[in-house]
């Protein structure tokens, strides 16, 4: 078939792995058949690093469902906390039970709206505000524009957490984390070691921990309940903290690698990898 007449979002199976592709040529989600929980992808893993801050959040809401990677492992691993998922597309809702996503209940919720007009719009307020939004194009506009990073200061309860997944051309992550900053005092950023991909953590109080040794405790115990390493978490974020200052007058080029794409052939060598779980995406939407 030719490019144009693929009509995302297409559901791809190689092996053990079911992908949910935003184009032709972009995984936007990857999923083991065997463990549909499992955070497979290297940035989902990271995304999750909100608990060393907030180990008990009581309400999580997620922009952009896809295949429900996070929304699933918080489901399953996080049971005290509600969790709302905003999707935009009604046709990826469409293929929630091809991905195993669990039943909406009174704590677990999608909701089919633009994600931006959600957060400005609705009512309620969270302890965990996760953004993973992108279309065949990229990141949407509206996703990354200093009014949405207003609203999301706003949304977040005391104590609260933005955490932001940067996928898109390069160059352009300095001026969106320059708008985050615009309303978030403190921020953890987290360069991917391959690919384009960049984690940002921004605190609605404006306070980051200070004390490494907590820290590490606090993975310590994270560790003894979840299947993937906080330890190795609190190490990248503890520099990501050292660091932050150097950062802020950085011109997101020094530690720039070539971005490679994880597309249907890059997909296929990951399934042929035994252990899957530890290894590192490429560029992911």
């Amino acid at each position: 078939m030719e490019p144009g007449e693929l009509a995302a979002p297409l559901v791809f199976e190689l092996g053990n792995i079911r992908s949910l592709l935003a184009n032709w040529a972009f995984v936007q989600s990857a999923m083991s058949i065997d463990d549909p929980d499992m955070l497979i992808l290297d940035y989902t893993r990271r995304m999750m690093g909100f608990l060393l801050f907030h180990p008990s959040p009581g309400t999580i809401e997620i922009i952009g469902l896809g295949g429900g990677s996070l929304a699933k492992y918080c489901h399953r691993y996080l049971p005290e906390a509600s969790i709302v998922a905003v999707e935009i597309d009604p046709d990826v809702i469409a293929v929630r039970e091809q991905f195993f996503m669990p039943p909406e209940s009174e704590r677990f919720e999608i909701v089919c709206d633009d994600g931006a007009e959600f957060v400005r719009r609705d009512t309620r307020s969270c302890d965990v505000l996760l953004v993973d939004g992108f279309d065949k194009d990229g990141q949407p506009a509206q996703l990354c524009s200093s009014s949405f990073y207003r609203d999301c200061h706003s949304r977040l309860k005391p104590g609260g957490i933005l955490v932001v997944n940067l996928c898109d051309d390069y160059w352009k992550h300095g001026s969106i984390l320059a708008r985050i900053r615009e309303h978030f005092e403190c921020t953890i950023d987290l360069p991917m070691k391959i690919g384009m991909n960049r984690i940002i953590f921004a605190f609605r109080d404006g306070r980051l921990p200070s004390d490494p040794a907590a820290l590490l405790q606090t993975a310590g115990d994270l560790d003894r309940i979840h299947p993937i390493s906080f330890l190795l978490l609190a190490n990248e974020i503890s520099d990501g903290i050292k660091s932050r200052d150097e950062r802020l007058g950085d011109s997101f080029d020094s530690d720039f690698q070539e971005a490679q794409s994880l597309s249907i052939a890059s997909l296929w060598l990951a399934t042929e990898i035994e252990h899957l779980p530890t290894i590192d995406p490429y560029i992911l939407i």
